[in-house]
């Protein structure tokens, strides 16, 4: 069992502006810390965000600046291009390659984020929203650059052209996860891409696993990038794919790692929400559950998506959330952060408690004995709390993993997003 410290970062805000934070270093080594607060007041649309810098690892801070919000989200005319994740940050030093890696979503919403999401979410039309995955990179000298991840032919990204079909259609994917080969610098990204997609790429009719697929309903594809010395170039995998009986979303938000042994293994986000406007056929009191796939050969073929479970052979019950792999910087041990919820599950929900458990090295295996409860709802919390969307930080003096989240939900009667920031420190053993 692992100790948590557990404590609210900040009261909730009553205008109804959620803030979420995250720390990041600014170099690859040293205390210079930089931590980012974002504003949110819908689901899946930031609106802004600022930043401070600690020079003492976080004991005393710069003022907040904001951040140029050209980097975050843009109107051009009618539509809106949202980065859901801002691509200044540096993401992960890759130590073969010596520069900074990270991945960035760029989302586009032809007339409008909230007609887009209405569409989606009450008519199930997906047609509005398009989303492309970028790689950033930062070079030791300090210079950057963005490269669009590709499997297909395509065009590349045309600020004054956005919706050419021959980009706004090709190479669409969201990536959520990464990770670095430490043999070769390879960087190894889990995305979601079309179910239709995956399914040509297969040669699969799609109706046969996914009848009704929309293009925000996704398989996996896990592509691996490439270093020539001045740009990533993508390989990407037969694609990893998953039928509406067993999962009505597809596969959502993959977490990806290199486990010791080799074995590259990914675990994913499924759902049993039922929506007739979504036309999902799951049945009533399907399991929701984690899945798993895992590749032993560099990621050139992928086992059948299975339910993800613990080394004793029960399986993780889990809502449809996002989870996270981790690399302890101190003891080199892989761990899982994500939401183990039991088998009442209905889509989204519950979104607690949040657990982190050590993965098993040779398998891909959770290990029974390490499950640890980070944080579960609080007396007069909401059954609709979500302790979900977190960020992960490595304090480079203590050793000790810190997440951040969100409390979005908190509370009955009030609005979502009045909601407080919590901060937790997971104390690491050697």
């Amino acid at each position: 069992m692992l100790t948590v410290i557990a404590q609210k970062y900040r009261d909730a805000r009553p205008d109804a502006v959620c803030e979420s934070y995250s720390h990041r270093y600014k170099d690859k080594e040293g205390l210079v810390r930089v931590e980012t607060c974002s504003y949110q007041s819908s689901s899946d649309f930031v609106q802004g965000a600022s930043e401070r810098v600690s020079e003492d690892n976080g004991k005393t801070w710069s003022e907040w600046k904001e951040v140029d919000t050209s980097k975050i989200a843009v109107k051009i005319g009618e539509n809106e291009v949202n980065r859901m994740y801002p691509f200044t940050i540096s993401g992960r030093w890759n130590p073969v390659h010596k520069h900074f890696v990270g991945t960035g979503l760029e989302r586009i919403f032809v007339g409008g984020h909230e007609e887009a999401y209405r569409k989606m979410w009450k008519e199930g039309d997906h047609s509005a929203i398009c989303d492309h995955g970028y790689i950033g990179v930062t070079l030791e000298d300090g210079t950057y650059f963005p490269q669009l991840i590709t499997y297909e032919e395509g065009a590349e990204r045309n600020a004054d052209d956005l919706l050419n079909p021959e980009y706004r259609f090709k190479n669409n994917s969201f990536p959520t996860s990464f990770d670095i080969d430490p043999e070769t610098g390879d960087i190894l990204i889990a995305a979601g891409v079309a179910m239709a997609k995956c399914c040509e790429i297969r040669n699969i009719d799609v109706n046969e696993i996914f009848p009704h697929a929309t293009p925000l309903l996704k398989g996996l594809m896990v592509i691996r990038g490439k270093w020539d010395g001045e740009r990533y170039y993508f390989i990407p995998s037969p694609p990893v794919l998953i039928n509406n009986l067993q999962s009505s979303r597809g596969v959502d938000e993959p977490t990806i790692s290199v486990l010791k042994s080799g074995r590259i293994l990914v675990v994913f986000r499924g759902s049993n929400w039922s929506s007739p406007a979504w036309k999902t056929r799951i049945e009533p009191g399907t399991p929701g559950f984690k899945w798993y796939t895992y590749s032993d050969d560099g990621g050139k073929t992928f086992s059948p998506a299975m339910p993800w479970h613990f080394d004793d052979g029960e399986v993780i019950y889990s809502s449809a959330t996002i989870s996270k792999f981790v690399r302890s910087e101190k003891n080199g041990r892989l761990y899982w952060i994500g939401n183990i919820t039991g088998h009442n599950i209905n889509g989204n929900f519950p979104r607690y408690p949040l657990c982190i458990v050590e993965v098993d090295e040779a398998y891909g295996t959770a290990k029974k004995d390490s499950y640890t409860v980070i944080d579960t709802k609080r007396e007069g919390e909401s059954e609709k709390v979500q302790l979900s969307n977190f960020t992960i930080f490595q304090n480079r003096e203590t050793g000790n993993i810190e997440v951040n989240l969100t409390k979005v939900g908190q509370y009955d009667g009030q609005s979502h997003w009045i909601a407080e920031p919590w901060h937790y420190e997971i104390v690491m053993p050697d």
